[in-house]
């Protein structure tokens, strides 16, 4: 598989558009996109969901091949795994991409110190349910700390962010609906 700098370098001439126009639209400067590009800078979650707002993508289009949609197990083994450096975090994908899903959803693996690196907002709502460790949730400025077998829901036009605070792995099973993360 590609790195997700030249994944994105190749979605994004695949549209024409400059590295000045992207940067635009996340709101970042062209040269930071350069360097993500290049491989020389990873990305936070919120600013790679910004980049694959802007290209028009969710962040597991980035990473997943589209199936017919006729599989209906995925095991586990043949999981995609996608780490955001930048953030700390690893997920694996749950649910393979196919035309017309409705839902995506992820095994988040937030290590020691990793998060969001800030608030982003998208369409839809999500829901999380906290397998293992404790996950500092903000959602409209009010935290919230969540531990093993707490859930949570919200609408995702709320501005959110998420880190984990302590010095375990936090594991969250992580759905949004429609596809926006």
């Amino acid at each position: 598989m590609d790195s997700i700098g030249s994944r994105l370098r190749t979605l994004r001439n695949s549209q024409g558009l400059s590295l000045k126009q992207v940067a635009e639209r996340v709101g970042c400067t062209p040269s930071y996109l350069s360097m993500v590009e290049n491989g020389k800078l990873d990305p936070s979650a919120s600013r790679l969901k910004k980049i694959a707002d802007a290209l028009g993508f969710t962040i597991i289009e980035l990473f997943s091949e589209q199936s017919n949609g006729a599989e209906v197990v995925l095991r586990k083994e043949e999981r995609q795994r996608v780490a955001v450096r930048g953030s700390k975090l690893l997920i694996e994908i749950l649910v393979r991409q196919s035309p017309g899903k409705q839902i995506d959803a992820r095994l988040a693996i937030v290590a020691p110190g990793g998060g969001s690196e800030g608030d982003y907002t998208h369409p839809g709502e999500e829901f999380g349910f906290i397998v293992k460790g404790t996950l500092e949730l903000t959602v409209d400025g009010a935290t919230h700390i969540l531990r093993e077998g707490d859930t949570f829901y919200f609408e995702s036009t709320r501005p959110h962010r998420f880190r984990n605070t302590t010095d375990e792995n936090v594991e969250i099973v992580w759905v949004n609906h429609p596809p926006s993360w």
